[in-house]
């Protein structure tokens, strides 16, 4: 069991070393880390949420309530919240790009953009913050599906909004890459 551990713990530290040199241990790295931990709170509900409906342990969703716009495609709302997790899954790889390519250009140690990098990455710090902070918010709207559903009520609403979050997140993202392509070329 020693050895196990031993070389459990000396991968995760190369891994460590790997991600430190990729991605440095300042301001980018704390970008990704915070959209990274989002996108697991999101997975981990969104699973609950799919698990508890699958089990039988919370009635089905109930019907959208008036004055609520009915899934237009007729796809289970819950079905939509997990469909979240793939979407999200497909945006750390362009996260990762952006952040590494941030740090091999404009090294950052601490949470502060210092001036001369601040003109040359533009609102690409900003951006990060913003899509971490979508995909949080996707973690609220999921969160409230999954209080909803056990008492029967209308989670279409909150399955919108999960997926209105991500898009945003993506959204941000792109204008991300944009940017410092924009910048590059000038």
């Amino acid at each position: 069991m020693k050895g196990f551990l031993a070389k459990f713990t000396k991968a995760g530290r190369s891994q460590q070393l790997g991600d430190d040199d990729r991605f440095g241990t300042g301001l980018w790295r704390h970008n990704r880390d915070r959209f990274l931990r989002a996108v697991d709170r999101y997975y981990t509900t969104a699973l609950a949420l799919h698990e508890a409906r699958n089990s039988g342990d919370s009635p089905q969703p109930g019907p959208t309530s008036a004055g609520e716009e009915a899934n237009k495609s007729g796809t289970d709302p819950v079905d939509v919240i997990v469909e979240g997790t793939h979407r999200l899954n497909a945006l750390v790889p362009v996260l990762d790009d952006i952040t590494a390519a941030l740090h091999a250009a404009h090294p950052v140690t601490g949470q502060i953009v210092p001036g001369p990098v601040r003109s040359a990455v533009g609102d690409a710090p900003e951006l990060l913050t913003k899509a971490s902070s979508k995909v949080a918010e996707a973690v609220l709207a999921a969160s409230m599906a999954r209080t909803e559903a056990p008492a029967g009520k209308p989670i279409d609403s909150s399955a919108r909004a999960t997926e209105r979050f991500i898009s945003d997140a993506a959204d941000l993202l792109e204008r991300a890459r944009e940017e410092l392509a924009r910048l590059e070329r000038s």
